[in-house]
């Protein structure tokens, strides 16, 4: 869907520039705190109210940036400490939030502890998913959601300084809202299967709990860290109560219920000593699974109710991972570690797919009964400091990974083994104090790779320079990454390049600035295998080209000793292949569809600024204006629907401490 593969796009941007609200780096109240009886406290808010105003395509917007008007907690920060570290009943509390009231995400944190005695923690988020849909071939697409996700993880640590720990945890999530789901022939309900190309209401309820103890012990040098667990998650579609083709009542309903449970143990076990350190790491989990799925009506081009496809059936998921390292210093110059790690996972049960045709009689039966995959790794390396300036470094790297599937009872298995050898080296140079250069290489080899975009005959390489002197640090780096590959059924290749730079200084004490820039580039071949106008199968291939720019500046100003000012741009731009409109030039098969595909441009910008006034030593105003500007070059409304908006928004807010 375009909204999902947009946020993928322009999440490196909207991480490296955040919004404009909150002003948590700007400090008001006293430095050290306030002391009251036994204990110091430190605390500040910022109460804000943020405005919007959006033209273009709203639900874009929403799916992208979602930010709204209306008054909110735009942060907060509450600490109390013990002064001596002896309070009576907690030694320390802090308690920190974003967002709370109307923003589309929210966070609160909360620690409480007393030294020596108990450590407990609880993070708490709130996030508004809102997806309008897949948008193609010029249709408004039938499928919609426009839910929220809670999330919570609460943890109590009993003796935190001690030998001996012991850990309790407790987490749940939850995402629950209206869905939308509509097919090219009836919905997936048998009550209302009569109705036609008709989208209808669910309500999705996805829920997680997850129940955890353990502790941490010291026996004969070791340090142990043990944790057993049992997750319970539970997925539920409620159809609202309507009426069928013949005016009759039909009641509310569940559909396509999915239940199951996973409870898991991990283990950990280290030792540090001065010639030597041993981590080893070990999980199990066993998931159980039960679903029923019914469909009516889902393949195009077929008369409506003809076909009743059920998908059922329950399984078991173990799966048993663990790595142990070994580091042993030769020399003070010179380091061995060795890593081995087996994964393994099985995939068993009875599912079955059932398919009857209710035109012509005939009946479809496939069956699923296990899937294993097996992976035994090893990767040594050496690393050697000849000088304070100059270090090497070099490994091999080794995996054997087996896959077995089997259908059906009486069937024979197949099996497939990929053998994997890759070298990796690398050198670390300091030719004079200020600058670092990192140069890096790995190539490998792999005999049957499983999946087409599975690495079968690859080469990475990187490079990075470094300059750090006082308050200026600047730095560029470059990577690649290619992979080819030639599997029995398809083909699949990828060449994928990164290169950019950052930039970093406070040349004043009351002016600092910082820059970035990167470009990645990517190309990925693949083969298609698909019909079309009939029944035999069409080979071809498909190019996807894409040429990503980002870009983030921003400049903080301090206007004497009572004022601040931030200003900052953000661009993101994928200028794809070249071509001038989406069915151009491309490569393959000449299918308008597949052509269209094959390159993506779009462009996203966000100037933004912020304004900070101290009106006294506890209480600072601020305002900041932010502007979201996404367009796509060939999605203008004459093949979908026009997905371009222009966000206007703002905020204003009291940040005091009391």
């Amino acid at each position: 869907m375009k909204p999902a593969i947009v946020v993928l796009l322009l999440a490196g941007s909207l991480s490296a520039q955040q919004t404009v609200a909150p002003t948590t780096q700007e400090p008001v109240g006293p430095v050290r705190g306030d002391n009251v009886a036994e204990y110091n406290i430190v605390n500040s808010f910022e109460l804000g109210d943020r405005f919007d105003s959006i033209g273009g395509n709203l639900d874009s917007y929403r799916s992208q940036v979602n930010y709204g008007n209306g008054p909110r907690l735009l942060a907060s920060f509450f600490s109390i400490n013990s002064r001596d570290g002896h309070g009576k009943f907690f030694d320390e509390i802090v308690i920190t939030t974003e967002g709370l009231g109307n923003d589309p995400y929210e966070s609160a944190v909360l620690r409480i502890s007393k030294n020596r005695l108990y450590r407990f923690d609880m993070h708490w988020r709130l996030n508004d998913y809102y997806n309008p849909g897949l948008v193609s071939a010029g249709q408004e697409g039938g499928n919609f959601r426009d839910t929220q996700f809670t999330a919570q993880d609460d943890d109590l640590v009993l003796f935190p300084d001690s030998k001996y720990k012991f850990f309790l945890g407790y987490s749940r999530s939850v995402q629950e809202g209206p869905e939308l789901t509509a097919t090219d022939g009836q919905f997936e309900t048998p009550a209302l299967a009569t109705v036609s190309d008709t989208a209808t209401f669910t309500s999705l309820r996805d829920a997680r709990n997850e129940y955890r103890v353990g502790s941490e012990l010291e026996v004969l040098g070791f340090r142990i860290n043990w944790m057993h667990g049992w997750e319970d998650f539970k997925q539920d579609y409620f159809v609202p109560p309507g009426t069928d083709a013949s005016g009759n009542v039909v009641p509310a309903e569940q559909v396509n219920p999915y239940h199951g449970t996973s409870p898991y143990w991990r283990l950990g076990i280290f030792r540090n000593r001065k010639r030597y350190s041993v981590n080893g790491r070990f999980t199990y989990a066993d998931a159980r699974r039960a679903f029923v799925s019914e469909q009516t009506g889902l393949l195009g081009g077929i008369t409506p109710g003809t076909l009743q496809e059920v998908t059922m059936g329950n399984g078991e998921r173990p799966e048993a991972t663990g790595n142990l390292t070994f580091s042993i210093f030769l020399t003070p110059k010179l380091t061995f570690t060795d890593s081995t790690a087996v994964y393994s996972v099985r995939t068993e049960g009875n599912s079955e797919y059932l398919q009857l045709n209710q035109a012509t009689g005939q009946f479809i039966t496939q069956y699923f009964l296990y899937l294993g995959i097996r992976t035994l790794s090893n990767q040594a390396e050496l690393n050697y400091r000849v000088r304070k300036w100059l270090e090497f470094y070099g490994g091999y790297d080794y995996s054997d990974r087996f896959m077995r599937n089997v259908l059906a009872q009486n069937f024979p298995p197949f099996d497939q083994t990929s053998i994997l050898n890759a070298g990796v080296a690398g050198v670390r140079i300091r030719p004079i104090e200020p600058v670092t250069i990192v140069l890096s290489g790995e190539v490998g080899h792999a005999t049957q790779p499983f999946t087409p975009k599975s690495d079968k005959d690859y080469q990475a390489l990187g490079a990075r320079v470094q300059y750090k002197r006082k308050s200026l640090l600047f730095a560029a780096y470059a990577n690649s990454s290619y992979n080819n590959n030639s599997v029995s059924f398809t083909a699949y290749s990828s060449h994928a390049r990164t290169y950019g730079t950052n930039l970093s200084w406070t040349p004043r004490g009351w002016l600092s600035f910082n820059v970035d820039y990167a470009k990645m580039h990517l190309d990925s071949l693949g083969g298609l295998m698909f019909f079309e106008g009939g029944d035999n199968p069409v080979a071809g291939y498909s190019l996807y080209i894409s040429n990503l720019h980002t870009g983030n500046a921003g400049a903080r100003f301090a206007l004497g000793r009572r004022a601040d000012l931030y200003l900052g741009y953000s661009h993101v731009q994928d200028t794809g292949d070249g071509r001038s409109n989406p069915y151009g030039t491309g490569f393959g098969t000449d299918i308008p569809a597949f052509q269209e595909a094959q390159t993506f441009p779009m462009k996203f910008l966000s100037p933004v600024g912020r304004f900070s006034v101290k009106i006294n030593n506890r209480m600072r105003w601020n305002v900041g204006y932010q502007y979201y500007g996404y367009h796509e070059d060939f999605f203008t409304g004459q093949i979908t629907p026009d997905q371009a908006y222009r966000g206007h928004t703002g905020y204003s807010s009291l940040l005091f401490s009391f």
